[in-house]
């Protein structure tokens, strides 16, 4: 009998465990504060005032989106300085911000600039427009030259040399605008592309809006491979575990089905991080044995991580006014 019952508990335990059931233990550090509070009062770690995404930055900024998609621009301290409405925009290493917005007719975008040091003021961007013409505006202009000509025993002729002309037209008006496109390139400097027919070309000492009616950033290719290798930097380039010295699991919570089941451990990891000379522990809680906090980016006197959906940045108290990211990507 004693041995059918330890049969069947080892039956269940392996069932347990098969379906992701961990062994449970006490907080191993109680000492240690839960994330976000710490245990070293040098060091200062504050939750960004909104949540944000795609955070890239230069020397002086960071850039970032909002939920609703919204350009929100912040200092070196983490302070938001402007939230913009700027669709289909595109920022340059300096800072400048080159954006798109329609204008009275529906059909045509203008575009502006704007940056921070001209206190945001927009400034607007001359038009350079190479367009060929679409197929039917080709066909609507041959059936007027032609229309006088036609009769109806002539009709089915003219209407297929049309379509053959059609073809011929379009096809020498494409090669011209890549022509056209072509002689832009020498000295260009970068190229900010808006969207799949708009781009920004920059020259050392011009810049304007190009207008076509296709993507022709494939034409500027070597010239906007080097634009994005010399522009700001994202932060999510980097992200990785933090240094965790302990774990815990301290319970498991089932889920699932009448069919499917199992179960998810939560608990702490124990973490210490470092800014300078300074080091921090905390214990994140984590689900499923994870980390609980992932690193995003990381230099000498900053770090910027995320909890869940939340996103911090970690700083000393004494260097709050001297920041500085360095290129670590």
């Amino acid at each position: 009998m004693n041995q059918a019952l330890k049969i069947t508990s080892l039956l269940f335990i392996l069932i347990f465990i098969s379906c992701g059931y961990q062994k449970t233990e006490e907080d191993k550090h109680p000492e240690i504060p839960i994330f976000p509070e710490h245990t070293n009062n040098k060091i200062s770690i504050k939750q960004f005032a909104i949540n944000l995404m795609d955070i890239k930055y230069n020397e002086k900024n960071l850039f970032a989106n909002n939920e609703n998609g919204d350009l929100i621009i912040l200092d070196r301290k983490f302070n938001i300085i402007k939230e913009l409405k700027v669709p289909n925009n595109y920022i340059s290493k300096d800072g400048t911000i080159y954006f798109m917005q329609p204008n009275e007719k529906p059909e045509f975008i203008e575009v502006y600039k704007m940056s921070i040091e001209n206190n945001f003021k927009k400034e607007k961007l001359k038009n350079f427009i190479i367009n060929s013409r679409e197929p039917f505006t080709i066909r609507d202009s041959l059936n007027v030259v032609y229309k006088r000509k036609i009769n109806d025993k002539d009709t089915i002729k003219i209407k297929s040399y049309i379509d053959s002309l059609v073809h011929v037209a379009y096809q020498k008006e494409n090669n011209l605008v890549s022509d056209k496109i072509k002689k832009l390139k020498p000295n260009l400097v970068s190229i900010y592309p808006l969207s799949n027919s708009v781009s920004v070309l920059k020259f050392k000492d011009k810049e304007f809006a190009l207008y076509t009616r296709y993507d022709h950033t494939g034409e500027f290719k070597d010239v906007l491979e080097k634009t994005r290798l010399n522009g700001l930097e994202p932060i999510w380039n980097l992200e990785k575990s933090p240094k965790s010295f302990d774990k815990v699991v301290l319970g498991n919570s089932f889920s699932g089905n009448h069919y499917v089941g199992g179960y998810t451990s939560y608990g702490y990891n124990y973490v210490e991080v470092s800014l300078h000379n300074e080091t921090t522990k905390f214990k994140a809680k984590n689900s499923n044995n994870g980390n609980g906090v992932n690193i995003l980016y990381e230099s000498k006197d900053t770090i910027i991580l995320k909890d869940f959906e939340k996103l911090y940045h970690i700083t000393l108290k004494n260097n709050i006014k001297k920041i500085t990211i360095a290129n670590t990507v």
